[in-house]
Parts: C-alpha cells; structure tokens; sequence
C-alpha cells in the first residue's frame, strides 16, 4: 500500500518568463507560468506542503516589493494564497504538519507566515539558508516563520535507488524511503529536489523554468546564466536532469513553474 496518497498542485501566484532571451536560439517568447505548490498526505504524517507560494505579507512593504518586481515579474492577489484556498475547500491549515522547502526565494516561501503550526523540513543547506536569512532584507523579512517553528534537516538515505548514478549525496525526508532528497543548488546557492519513491515522481523547483528546458533541450544564455547562483552548478543540474528523463523516462519530472501536471 502506497504511503504517500492524494498528490495536488495549487497556483498560489504566477511569474512571466521570456524564453527567448533565457534560451539560445529559442523560438518561444513570453510565457506566463504558475507558481506551484504541492500538497500530499503521508499516511502516518498527514498533510504536507512542499513549498507554500505568495502571500500578502511580501506587499506590506511597497518600496521592497517594487525591488522584488525587479527581478522577477510575480503577480498574485489574496485569493491567490494557499490556506485561502484550503479554506474555501472546506480545510482548515492547521492541518498542515510539515512543510517541506525547495529553496529559500519569496515566492517559495512567501506563505510561511500564514500558516499556524508546523514543522519545516529540508536539507541542511537550505535550512542554512533560511536561518540565515538578513532580517534587514525587507522581502525575506517577510517571509521567515515564527522563532517556535521547529526545523529539522533531513538525515542521510542508505539504500539502493537509482538516484545514485545521478547525485552524490541522497536524504531520507521521513526516515521511511518514502520521500527523498538530493541537493540540486545552483539556480540558488542552496535548494532541494524531492523523490517520491511510490510515485515515480521527482520535484525539482527551479533547476529549470519548467520541463521545456528538459525536453526541448534549451541552452541557457548569458543573461540567465547571469541571474543563477552558480552558472557552473545550474548548468550541471541542468545535464544530470536531463540524462536522468532519457535514461528513467518513467519519473515524472515536475517544476516550480510546470503547467503540464
């Protein structure tokens, strides 16, 4: 019996993309694509978010959300926010348990603050990330939880998986082999993808815009390579995810902003 059951995506806000000028020789222009969070039940842990998306918290401060929209063109309204939309399908978020963390960017984690208790999960580079946060930033500020959050990094996986061939250092997220983590940084300095071991299916956040870059074998150019974190590591990521759909095709790869679900 499968442990990890009702998979869900929820759009809590969207982000436009040129193509174009993120992809050499690219003959797509601007897509507007959702910001995606995902919502599973663990059998034994209950509900859990991988990620939480926009909120209203990363307006209240117009002149650092101006900032925000400098670098990347978001758009969201109330509505748009997870537990808004976990309400009104007659769900309460307390429910919520666990949220599990790709990367630590506002429209990631923008959410934590709307939620009311919960434990957060990751690698210990992200957590890093997060703790480390400059509460000076006023975006960040926004975004980070409560001091009585507890987080915990998720411990090493020793079993045999095909991941191996692929990534040098695997995390066991539960402690069952039911949901794994690799470090797939690059895109930023610290970010996590996340295995669901029952499923097939691999979360790999913003490794790449979506799957196009996958399955159309887009190039990066200079200009996106100037936005990442580590060019050399995006790049890296990049390849490996694409060797691992030739090789695996039966993993269904997701991404932070993927349409096709």
């Amino acid at each position: 019996m499968d442990k990890i059951i009702n998979f869900k995506r929820y759009v809590c806000g969207k982000e436009e993309f040129n193509f174009a000028e993120l992809y050499r020789k690219c003959p797509e222009g601007k897509k507007i694509l959702p910001i995606n969070v995902f919502l599973f039940e663990h059998r034994k842990y209950g509900h859990i978010l991988i990620n939480t998306g926009c909120s209203n918290y990363l307006k209240k401060n117009p002149t650092t959300f101006a900032k925000l929209l400098l670098n990347c063109k978001i758009s969201f309204e109330k509505e748009d926010e997870f537990c808004r939309q976990f309400l009104k399908e007659g769900y309460d978020p307390i429910c919520i348990k666990k949220v599990l963390l790709t990367h630590c960017l506002p429209e990631c984690c923008g959410g934590l603050n709307t939620l009311p208790k919960y434990e957060i999960i990751s690698t210990a580079q992200v957590l890093t990330t997060l703790w480390l946060s400059d509460p000076s930033d006023g975006i960040m500020k926004s975004t980070l939880p409560p001091n009585d959050i507890e987080r915990n990094a998720a411990g090493i996986y020793n079993g045999n998986i095909f991941l191996r061939n692929y990534f040098k250092w695997i995390f066991d997220v539960f402690g069952d082999g039911t949901v794994l983590a690799v470090d797939i940084s690059g895109y930023t300095s610290a970010m996590a993808g996340y295995y669901f071991t029952d499923k097939k299916l691999f979360i790999a956040a913003d490794a790449s815009i979506n799957e196009d870059a996958i399955e159309k074998n887009f190039i990066p150019s200079d200009k996106l390579l100037h936005k990442v974190s580590s060019p050399d590591d995006y790049i890296s990521v990049l390849a490996t995810l694409r060797r691992m759909h030739s090789e695996h095709p039966e993993v269904k790869l997701l991404f932070s902003h993927s349409v096709n679900i």
